[in-house]
C-alpha cells in the first residue's frame, strides 16, 4: 500500500470519476486505474463501482475510504508541522464566504493575517449557501463561511461545522419610506409590502403572516441597495453585513428590527470532517473569531 494509492482513492470520490481525479492530479487514467486494482488485490475488497456514469464507491469502499481521509490527513499534518518549524507559513489558503462576512468582518481579519502571514496567497470566492458547501465538499476551498437559521442542524456528516455568531436579520427601507421614521416593523406589515428577497429560510417565515409580495430576488447587490434606496422594496440584512454599509451610513437606507418572527441567523464555518486542516487555515479561523469578538 503506497501513499498516492490513498489520494487516488480519495480523489475519485470527490471527484466522482476517475478520468476527472486523473485530471485534477495531473496523472494519467491508466496510471491512477491500476492503483486502485492493485489495491482492491491487496485489500481483497472492491472500493469502487465503475459505469460509464463514473465510479461510485461500495459500501466496504466508503469505510475504506474514511479511513484513507483520516491517514492522509496525519501525513499532511505531519509534514507541515515540520516545515512550520523550519520556515514561515506559504502556500494557499481558500475561503469562501457569504457576502453579510466579505462585506464586515473579513476585511480587516485578511488584512490582519496577511500582515503576520506574507508568504500565504489568499483566495477569496463570495458564494451563497449551497455554492460554499459544493465548493468545501469538492476540496475547490480550504474553508467555508455560512450563514444559517438558528438551530440548524447540518445533514451532510462529511462537514465539521463551527459555530462563530448569531446575527439579527433586518428590514431595510429607503429614507423616505413611511416606515424610514421607524424602529421596527411587523412580518404582518412586510407581507404587504414590495420585497427583495432570495433566501428560503425568511420567505417561509413570512409566510406565516401572508404571501410575500416578491418583486425581485435579488442578493447583496449594488443593485439591490439601489432599489431599496429609492424605495421601490424593502430588503433584508444581517446587523453585521450592515454594520460598514455605506448606504446604512449616509443615511440613503434605514435599518428596521423586525418582530413577529425570530429572525436570526447563524453565521458558521465549515470544513470536510476528515481532511487535514492546514496550520494557515486554524491561524486565520483563530484570527476571525478575534476579530468576531470585538465586532
Amino acid at each position: 500500500m503506497r501513499i498516492e494509492q490513498l489520494l487516488y482513492v480519495i480523489e475519485i470520490n470527490q471527484a466522482g470519476s476517475i478520468s476527472m481525479a486523473a485530471e485534477k492530479l495531473h496523472v494519467s487514467q491508466p496510471n491512477i486505474s491500476q492503483a486502485i486494482v492493485s489495491l482492491e488485490e491487496e485489500l481483497g475488497v472492491k472500493l469502487f463501482n465503475r459505469s460509464r456514469f463514473g465510479a461510485v464507491p461500495t459500501e466496504e469502499g466508503k469505510r475504506i475510504i474514511s479511513k484513507a481521509e483520516e491517514i492522509i490527513s496525519k501525513v499532511e499534518e505531519l509534514r507541515e508541522s515540520v516545515g512550520h518549524h523550519a520556515r514561515e507559513l506559504s502556500g494557499l489558503l481558500s475561503i469562501a464566504s457569504v457576502p453579510s462576512l466579505c462585506l464586515s468582518v473579513l476585511p480587516a481579519t485578511l488584512a490582519l493575517f496577511k500582515e503576520k502571514h506574507p508568504l500565504v496567497e489568499l483566495e477569496m470566492l463570495e458564494l451563497d449557501y449551497e455554492q460554499i458547501k459544493q465548493e468545501v465538499l469538492s476540496g475547490n476551498v480550504d474553508m467555508g463561511l455560512i450563514a444559517v437559521p438558528k438551530h440548524h442542524e447540518e445533514p451532510n456528516h462529511q462537514l465539521t461545522v463551527e459555530k462563530l455568531m448569531d446575527n439579527r436579520v433586518m428590514a431595510c427601507v429607503g429614507k423616505n419610506s413611511p416606515f424610514a421614521h421607524r424602529t421596527t416593523i411587523s412580518t404582518l406589515e412586510l407581507v404587504n409590502q414590495p420585497i427583495l428577497l432570495n433566501s428560503d429560510y425568511l420567505i417561509e417565515k413570512l409566510r406565516k403572516h401572508g404571501e410575500p409580495n416578491i418583486l425581485f430576488k435579488l442578493g447583496n447587490s449594488e443593485a439591490a441597495k439601489r432599489v431599496i434606496a429609492e424605495g421601490i422594496a424593502i430588503g433584508f440584512y444581517t446587523e453585521l453585513g450592515l454594520k460598514y454599509d455605506p448606504y446604512i451610513l449616509t443615511g440613503s437606507t434605514v435599518a428596521l428590527d423586525i418582530t413577529g418572527e425570530d429572525m436570526e441567523v447563524t453565521f458558521c464555518s465549515i470544513r470536510v470532517k476528515n481532511r487535514h486542516q492546514s496550520i494557515a487555515s486554524k491561524e486565520f479561523a483563530k484570527q476571525l473569531k478575534a476579530i468576531i469578538a470585538t465586532s
